[in-house]
């Protein structure tokens, strides 16, 4: 008897009942997405978007409320069927946090400068790298694309170019790892991330030393621990985008391109020598019998982009998680081309004990990509459209129809080719974190980054430019790098004082494995790259290469604050290098900022109008060592020698060192203000910085020939400044029951200046690979980079304006003038001038985002103001050489008795001559663009039954790219012949010559939860 009243008792006190209410803010708003428990038990649930909620629980159990940003509620259950509920903010979590090297911090006890972008707006934008996606979203971060190719990088630069030779990309941290400045974006699944921080002033960057002088940008992955404890949260999130080729290249063709040519080749000096059209010559092209091909179309297809992300998410009383798969996959514009990715990433922290906690982020990544396989500037410059794709007996065209030169055919190169890249990346970190005692903490983390790379090319021997049968080449690349890191935090809050400490020591070790192998003339295509061997043994060749480079620091960091009034931070690194020579391995990079919380002062407390006012300064010094690993010793080089009759290789001084190096250094000033108005719902951030890099490596040209590849040697030369200004403004400009909204204004200006380059006048950056010349230079006094070039003054008019030149014979009316500054009657580079820079005046972003009720519009535009643009293309197509393209304003030409006021050359003088690069070439760069507009929709669970599948459901509909406005004739104005990296490449911007299109995109998605 008394076993069974123990069992009805137990069923009694289990009997679960339906609870439901809604929850809401203290204004009265639904609150979607708070996490409703169970206490005690893993039984949980998410309110929906209009805050209600629906929940079984024991008549006698309490049901607790979390939410990120409020106080977490606990309510006895108590036998009712309805409880609402009301959350209080907790105004100690509202303070947002930010990421900063080896910590966080709140935003208003930060004295540095260090821009933030959230998850908000990073998810479900169509692009396979996050630095895509950063373009306009972070004051003093310029993002320019190189091109639109799938899984190609962007050109970033954080407060300008600070180096010449050495490296002016920003230093990657992904979860703590640091990940180093050529870290791959494409290993990150971009709605994996939670936050970006993008560090700025040298209080924030001199944490990281040698490597903080073109900024840092810390990635910090998603977790479970904004999660109230209970059930997972599974998240499918897909969508599914339509791409097409966006402000297409125009190239003059059919009739209008044979008119032209024709016209060219009509042309002749003439008895007096100053040209005309003899109509009497026979025409070059026949107009009825010439074939005609529209390249562009031929190579370009419509783009797709098919992205699915799954997760798990949660939270328990002693470890959170985040686990996740990713598979994306993009068609390009151009037949051939795409990428392939798979991503599996898994985030764990555990709390061991109340003083003992560990956890691990690991990201793992393989994909392909299918490179472009024809040269898309190269079919804008050269091939022309009078060349068919087929001869008539079924074979591949393979000449030039004017020069009968031999030239690659686009649709043998789409169908024959192979060429891709195969990538697997594994990138890890691990910690272990111990309270040795009240307020004093030991963290000690592992990581690793493991690449691997492996490109296939193969040429099959049936191609029209191959002569030596097929060719097929396989290179592999293993690079590995170990990381470790043990700090010491000790953090002390007294009534009026803070003081947080941090102190460690840190080690990183870099190992660069490559080789290859190539061969040609295969007895046929069938195995193509799978079986080099077939190839000839004679002609075959292998290599192989390995570099490795140790760093180790000492670093501290020391925080202080006077009743949140007044705060200092003083930091300092001590970094040593394996890349330089005993002597000269180790430097010191200290810092130090301070910050004043003006409204926490008694006069400014019972402000109702400012809620947010702080001043802050920083200086300090950070470093870049852009040495190659064994430049401070000699390396040797093959070669081959005879030795008793017969022919052996050798070796001999490759390189001689570069002695006496030392790191460059950056030393920078910063001054910023913040203000909040109106509760906050204004607020306003500035900056101005200063920073000037001292010890420039350059490469300076040596008197005589002192090793197999030693043409320079690297010195510390020069210096260069950087200054400029950032605004940020938030506004939240209508907020009520039904609507809200919100606007972002991000502006950034940065002017840079050449100092010095020892004793010399200049550096020549680039040629562009025309006849022109070089066509950018470094200059004392001038920014960095700058454009050079002829001022070009027209078309001659006249007899006598030729005559006026000293041009007689070399000129011609109708054809190019030039301003000969030196007087000589030669226009070459003594005549060159400064023409203009790639640097804009200022860049920046506007975003507006609506809502209404469960809809939401989001609309981001960004844009550049005041850059000039070096249109490669120009050199040869307005001027007409005669085997190559001809731009479309050719149509308003010079020509005799039709268009004698034009000041485009007429048709035939250029065909041969000498045009040097000119003002003509110098295009305004200024655009704004509608980047992204996106469309949402939270759909109402209530209706359907559908709460009881889902406890989330979101749709929604994203353009990308949907205007351009800009003056720009080739194409897209974001654009850059020469990628990123060290070197004179870093700074080589601004150059376009057609390279693969952009993407106008139209993407469809669904996200559901779980």
């Amino acid at each position: 008897m008394l076993l069974l009243l123990l069992f009805l008792g137990t069923v009694s006190l289990q009997a679960q009942q339906n609870v439901t209410g809604t929850i809401t803010d203290e204004s009265g708003q639904p609150l979607p997405g708070v996490n409703v428990l169970v206490k005690g038990s893993t039984v949980g649930t998410v309110a929906d978007f209009d805050g209600k909620y629906a929940i079984e629980a024991p008549e006698g159990a309490a049901l607790e409320f979390s939410y990120l940003g409020f106080v977490t509620q606990s309510v006895q259950v108590s036998g009712r069927t309805t409880i609402n509920v009301v959350m209080a903010e907790d105004v100690a979590l509202l303070e947002e946090v930010v990421v900063i090297g080896y910590g966080t911090s709140s935003k208003k006890d930060l004295v540095s400068s260090v821009a933030s972008v959230k998850s908000d707006v990073l998810e479900n934008q169509p692009v396979a790298r996050v630095d895509q996606a950063l373009q306009g979203r972070a004051t003093g971060v310029e993002v320019t694309s190189n091109s639109g190719t799938p899984g190609a990088g962007a050109t970033i630069r954080i407060r300008g170019n600070s180096s010449i030779n050495g490296n002016n990309d920003p230093l990657y941290v992904v979860d703590g790892f640091i990940a180093g400045t050529g870290f791959n974006l494409n290993t990150i699944n971009v709605n994996d991330i939670e936050s970006i921080e993008i560090l700025k002033d040298a209080t924030a960057l001199s944490i990281y030393g040698t490597r903080g002088a073109s900024g840092v940008i810390l990635i910090t992955t998603k977790n479970g621990r904004g999660m109230a404890p209970g059930k997972p949260v599974v998240t499918i999130n897909h969508y599914y985008s339509l791409q097409e080729t966006a402000n297409r290249i125009d190239i003059l063709g059919g009739q209008d391109f044979i008119d032209y040519k024709n016209e060219s080749y009509q042309f002749v000096p003439g008895p007096d020598g100053f040209g005309y059209t003899d109509t009497s010559l026979p025409l070059v092209l026949d107009p009825e019998n010439t074939t005609t091909t529209d390249w562009l179309d031929l190579v370009e297809q419509p783009g797709a982009i098919s992205n699915t992300d799954v997760s798990i998410t949660g939270n328990s009383e002693n470890a959170n998680y985040f686990i996740s798969a990713n598979y994306f996959n993009q068609k390009g514009l151009l037949r051939g081309s795409g990428l392939e990715r798979v991503n599996f990433r898994t985030n764990l922290d555990v709390k061991v004990s109340d003083r003992f906690k560990a956890g691990i982020r690991a990201n793992m990544t393989h994909y392909k990509i299918e490179n472009n396989k024809v040269d898309y500037s190269g079919i804008v410059a050269n091939v022309l459209p009078i060349r068919p794709v087929y001869l008539e007996d079924g074979s591949f065209s393979f000449e030039n129809p004017i020069s009968a030169g031999l030239e690659r055919n686009p649709e043998a190169d789409i169908q024959l080719r192979v060429d891709h890249d195969l990538v697997t990346q594994l990138i890890t970190n691990a910690y272990v974190e111990y309270e040795i005692a009240k307020n004093l903490s030991f963290k000690s983390t592992f990581g690793a980054q493991l690449n691997y790379v492996k490109q296939n090319n193969y040429l099959p021997g049936i191609l029209p430019e191959r002569v030596n049968g097929g060719y097929g080449r396989i290179n592999t690349n293993f690079s590995k790098s170990i990381l470790n890191e043990n700090t010491f935090n000790y953090n002390l809050d007294l009534e009026d004082h803070s003081i947080k400490l941090l102190g460690g020591f840190t080690w990183q070790k870099d190992n660069n494995e490559s080789t290859f192998s190539e061969a040609e003339n295969f007895p046929n295509d069938v195995v193509l790259f799978n079986n080099l061997a077939l190839g000839d043994s004679e002609t075959a060749t292998v290599g192989s290469g390995y570099g490795q480079r140790t760093l180790t620091s000492f670093l501290g960091r020391v925080n202080y604050g006077y009743k949140s009034k007044y705060l200092l931070t003083l930091v300092g690194r001590y970094d040593g290098s394996s890349v330089f020579e005993t002597g000269n391995k180790y430097a010191f990079f200290p810092s130090v900022g301070v910050a004043w919380n003006v409204d926490e002062e008694d006069f400014m407390i019972d402000s109702d109008v400012i809620d947010r006012f702080k001043l802050r300064g920083s200086y300090g010094i950070v470093g870049e060592q852009g040495v190659e690993a064994y430049n401070s010793i000699s390396t040797y080089a093959n070669t081959t020698t005879v030795f008793n009759g017969s022919l052996v290789n050798g070796v001999l001084v490759g390189k001689v060192p570069s002695s006496g190096l030392t790191w460059e250094t950056t030393k920078q000033l910063d001054l910023g203000l913040e203000l909040g108005f109106l509760g906050n719902r204004i607020t306003f951030e500035a900056d101005y910085y200063k920073k000037t890099t001292e010890d420039l490596l350059l490469s300076v040209a040596l008197s005589g020939q002192v090793g197999a590849n030693s043409t320079t040697q690297l010195q510390n030369l020069g210096s260069v400044e950087n200054r400029g200004f950032e605004l940020g403004l938030n506004t939240i400009n209508v907020q009520n029951d039904n609507f809200s909204w919100e606007s972002n204004i991000s502006i950034s200006s940065n002017k840079s200046e050449i100092l010095e380059l020892d004793d010399q006048e200049y550096i020549s950056l680039q040629s562009t690979g025309n006849q022109g010349g070089n066509s950018a230079r470094l200059i004392v006094g001038e920014a960095l980079p700058t454009f050079v070039g002829a001022r070009y003054l027209g078309t001659y008019k006249s007899a006598e304006e030729i005559i006026a030149d000293g041009r007689e014979g070399r000129s011609f009316i109708g054809g190019p003038r030039y301003e000969d500054v030196n007087g000589d009657s030669n226009i070459n580079d003594e005549d060159f001038q400064v023409l203009g820079s790639p640097i804009p005046d200022f860049y920046g972003g506007f975003r507006n985002t609506f809502t209404y009720k469960n809809l939401s519009l989001d609309v981001f535009f960004h844009g550049s103001y005041g850059a000039e643009i070096f249109n490669v293309r120009t050199q040869t197509a307005y001027f007409g050489r005669g085997e190559q393209n001809v731009d479309p304003v050719v149509l308003d030409r010079w020509q005799a008795g039709v268009n004698e006021t034009s000041d485009i050359p007429r048709a035939g003088p250029s065909n041969s001559l000498f045009n040097p690069n000119s003002s003509l070439n110098i295009e305004d760069g200024s655009y704004l663009r509608l980047k992204t507009m996106t469309l949402n929709y939270n759909v109402p669970l209530e209706s359907g039954g559908l709460s009881d599948v889902f406890s989330a459901l979101n749709v929604y509909v994203t353009g990308t790219n949907l205007l351009l406005f800009s003056d720009f004739t080739l194409g897209d104005p974001e654009v850059n012949n020469f990628t990123a990296g060290s070197g004179l490449n870093s700074v080589s911007q601004g150059f376009a010559s057609g390279q693969y299109p952009y993407a106008k995109t139209i993407t469809l998605g669904v996200k559901v939860e779980f």
